[in-house]
């Protein structure tokens, strides 16, 4: 995974075979973009006690309508929503998580 980087040299996505990540879309910075292969969905990392109210708002948005999956990691949840295509939640997930460990990685 190659990881993509703004002006300040900060982590804000990532290149990998057949897709990208990006870590935010809207102008809030509230969620990211996945594409992988002939899918899209949107995404973002939520924690009840320790996320915005502009990310608690979408996610309890998000929970109301059919088109979203939620990964819970221990109080850390993946929220994935507005998904087009045939790849599954759970691989889109796993490429995340990648991204994310990658991620981490870098920092340490």
């Amino acid at each position: 995974m190659e990881m993509v980087l703004n002006e300040y040299d900060i982590v804000v996505g990532a290149k990998f075979e057949n897709g990208t990540i990006q870590d935010y879309i809207d102008e809030a910075q509230t969620y990211g973009l996945i594409r992988y292969e002939n899918t899209t969905a949107n995404w973002f990392l939520y924690n009840a006690i320790d996320s915005a109210e502009d990310i608690k708002e979408l996610y309890n948005k998000i929970k109301s309508d059919e088109n979203h999956y939620i990964k819970d990691e221990f109080g850390e949840e993946m929220v994935l929503f507005n998904k087009k295509g045939k790849i599954s939640y759970e691989t889109l997930v796993e490429k995340i998580d990648s991204y994310l460990d990658d991620e981490l990685a870098n920092v340490y």
